[in-house]
């Protein structure tokens, strides 16, 4: 039962010694962490009703799309791809924003899932010694005493519904009410770093779809106006033939093809951005085609096609042949681009947000007017050990996170146990602890455990240890890649820029492969882009037209190097948490402060943010994610080029892999300085006698042994005395004393 503590002041009842509870209200009457949470909620609904509207909107189009092989559509026939581009710029900004919140969110309430629950407290202690407070690793759900299989589902239907809605999710993944994502949480186990890398890569893919719900085409029509020419000797070379041209001369319309490599020529289809459309089209004849002009329609005239090994050959009617004819194309009218919905992406995108929408809603409905219990920092943890004084650890005050603690165990011999002589503890050399039917342990049994005051802690790295090792060789071997990928660039590009100063001005009487009446600058920007965008990329290569495979590979190129970010920068987030929280933990030696937590109401605790990393620690971090993810973004990416007869309802998709030079400079230069900082966040250490904490329950409850009361100024950590044996140390509301240097600490008994 949860002592009945309270005080007083000017103004009535303030702390009343209970854990809070819901309120009335929706927003004034609420704490911080309900606002939070309520916020999150509230943010997803409106993402989850923006993607309907979104795909209520062009639910027409698809389904009377022209191309079955791609669900990419748009409600307009194209416009200026200048004006496309800012367009394009701030719909993915705000998708990349957007989709970062969302994954915080969900992460946030993946937390209140795995966290443990005040009554859980000491039986975990006892049973396992010592858990991690504000974790999201899934395997903190094991620690629970009862509801695992709920909390399971629950987290599953939270991940689940996450692969398919980030980063940037946070990208950078972080809450929508300004904070980080909870499995980024200082508190972190160490040894449980592969399972958050694991959890990592399950949330990341979020904006595997919402980064490519909506992105832009180059929108090009067929030619609208047919002409003809007599032209005796007319022969044309084309292989493939130019089906489009056969139409022209047989049926008076030039006709997108149904396999783009009958294409004409002309359309450079297989380079992005040259592709254009142009109003007309001029056919040549020969006079043996003369009488065929226009004496049949599309369908009869795609039928005179001439197959070898399964591919048209040519087409022909008589001693007429497509050889015979030639199309030449002019009147190039201004490019033309459009802003497109992949449905595919947009119907599994909406569905997600409806159901981690209404899961959200739900849990907060049902939370109101009941009582908090749930432990989300660290804090909570202080005050849920004194105002129930069982969870308490009374003999462990200087134990770092991660030393061993005793245990008392009940044990029976049996013949496993190799000393004759029986225990009734098996402590001795001899005796078999192992066997769990043998033995009971309770690992919070409050036995002495004396350590010796020591001002010097161990470093970030220290604590660590091969996690560590782990970290910086991923980091390094990623900055090593960004590195020599810019270097080859740069190498091209001034190899370039060289060659073009040796030929332009052109020279008598030697070959030029370069057209001077270009500038410099247009020849970088062609074959290695700028700043990104469909605009202003050059391109690597094409996927294959009329694809549902590759409209995913573009998904994925899109936004996999966005994707592989997120998880390097797990580690630059992971290792900042850790020197934050730790950062605070150490503070409270130095100063009187009061206990930042979820749990209770009242001026003796603190609100200032939720969960663990503050604001000008994080809002630093966002703006950095934001600028990296936006980078990698327009760093390599795919545009897609459409060709369109929706007069003959064809239609064909095809995706381009494109790259820009400065977005990898760029990102390459923000990716050393992670790297830096994360070396630098290693050498960290602080000096101080208060234990080191990071996330451990147990060191909280140690903390907390002779705590009764919580003072309107708060609390501090410090001597608290003499014992029969040792000292004490831990928080206390009242003035402690320094640390005695070398001495050793451990539990006393109050001095009569």
């Amino acid at each position: 039962m949860a002592q009945e503590i309270g005080t007083i002041d000017a103004n009535g009842l303030d702390f009343d010694g209970k854990f809070a509870h819901g309120k009335p209200g929706l927003w004034y009457k609420q704490m911080l962490a309900d606002r939070s949470l309520r916020s999150m909620a509230a943010f997803t609904a409106v993402c989850a009703v923006i993607m309907l509207i979104i795909t209520l909107s062009y639910i027409g189009d698809f389904a009377h799309r022209l191309n079955l092989n791609t669900t990419s559509v748009g409600g307009k026939d194209g416009e200026s791809c200048e004006s496309m581009e800012q367009k394009n710029v701030a719909v993915h900004l705000f998708i990349n924003i957007a989709a970062t919140m969302i994954l915080g969110c969900s992460n946030t309430y993946q937390q209140l899932v795995t966290s443990l629950k005040v009554d859980e407290i000491r039986w975990v202690l006892s049973k396992r010694g010592d858990s991690k407070v504000g974790t999201n690793s899934p395997w903190s759900i094991n620690h629970k005493r009862e509801g695992k299989t709920k909390a399971w589902l629950a987290w599953l239907l939270l991940i689940s519904t996450s692969l398919v809605s980030n980063y940037q999710s946070f990208q950078l993944p972080l809450d929508a009410t300004f904070e980080l994502p909870s499995e980024f949480r200082v508190s972190m186990l160490f040894p449980h770093t592969t399972s958050l890398l694991f959890i990592q890569l399950l949330t990341q893919p979020v904006h595997f779809l919402a980064n490519s719900v909506i992105g832009p085409s180059f929108y090009i029509h067929m030619p609208s106006e047919v002409t003809y020419t007599f032209k005796n000797g007319t022969k044309s070379d084309s292989y493939p033939p130019d089906a489009g041209c056969w139409t022209a001369l047989r049926a008076n319309a030039y006709v997108l093809p149904k396999n783009l490599k009958l294409l004409n020529d002309g359309y450079n289809a297989d380079e992005l951005g040259n592709s254009t459309t142009y109003r007309s089209v001029n056919v040549q004849y020969a006079p043996v085609c003369q009488p065929l002009m226009g004496t049949a329609d599309v369908e009869t005239a795609l039928k005179e096609a001439v197959f070898f090994q399964r591919e048209v050959a040519k087409y022909a009617n008589g001693n007429c042949t497509s050889e015979s004819i030639e199309c030449l194309l002019s009147d190039l009218m201004p490019k033309q681009c459009r802003m497109n919905v992949r449905m595919q992406a947009a119907f599994i995108l909406t569905g997600c947000l409806f159901i981690k929408a209404i899961y959200m809603i739900v849990l907060n409905v049902r939370a109101r007017h009941r009582t908090k219990h749930n432990c989300l920092t660290y804090g909570d943890v202080i005050v849920a050990s004194v105002l129930d004084p069982s969870l308490k650890i009374k003999n462990e005050c200087m134990l770092n996170s991660g030393d061993g603690w005793r245990q008392k165990v009940e044990h029976t011999c049996h013949k496993h146990c190799k000393d004759p002589v029986p225990s009734m503890t098996g402590d001795d050399i001899g005796h078999c602890q192992k066997c769990k039917k043998f033995n009971k342990s309770d690992k919070a049994a409050d036995l002495p455990h004396p350590s010796i005051a020591i001002k010097y802690k161990r470093s970030l790295l220290s604590n660590l240890g091969s996690t560590a090792i782990v970290q910086m060789l991923t980091l390094m071997a990623i900055s090593i890649v960004m590195i020599s990928i810019s270097i080859m660039i740069a190498v091209s590009m001034s190899g370039l820029t060289s060659d073009y100063k040796d030929n332009c001005p052109p020279r008598k009487g030697r070959y030029n492969e370069y057209d001077c009446t270009f500038s410099l600058s247009w020849y970088l920007k062609d074959q290695f882009g700028t700043w990104g965008g469909f605009s202003s990329s050059a391109s690597l290569g094409a996927l294959p037209s009329d694809s549902l495979a590759s409209e995913f590979t573009a998904f994925a190129v899109s936004n996999g190097a966005q994707f592989l970010y997120s998880l390097l920068y797990l580690l630059l987030i992971y290792n900042l948490s850790l020197i934050s929280m730790e950062n605070e933990w150490g503070a409270w030696e130095e100063k009187r402060r009061r206990p930042r937590c979820t749990l209770v109401r009242g001026k003796q605790f603190e609100q200032s943010y939720f969960l663990q990393l503050p604001s000008r620690v994080l809002l630093p971090l966002m703006a950095y994610a934001a600028l990296m993810h936006w980078l990698l973004g327009q760093a390599i990416s795919t545009t897609e080029t459409i060709f369109t007869d929706p007069e003959h309802k064809i239609e064909h998709s095809t995706y381009f892999v494109t790259y820009a030079a400065y977005p990898i400079f760029i990102s390459t230069i923000l990716m050393i300085a992670m790297t830096a900082v994360c070396w630098w966040a290693f050498t960290f250490t602080r000096e101080g006698f208060i234990p080191q904490m990071y996330g451990s329950i147990r060191a909280c409850c140690a903390s907390t042994a002779e705590l009764e009361d919580f003072a309107y100024e708060g609390i501090q950590w410090g001597d608290l005395g003499m014992g029969e044996k040792f000292r004490h140390a831990g928080f206390t509301s009242d003035e402690p004393a320094k640390i005695l240097p070398a001495e050793l600490y451990a539990g006393r008994e109050k001095m009569e």
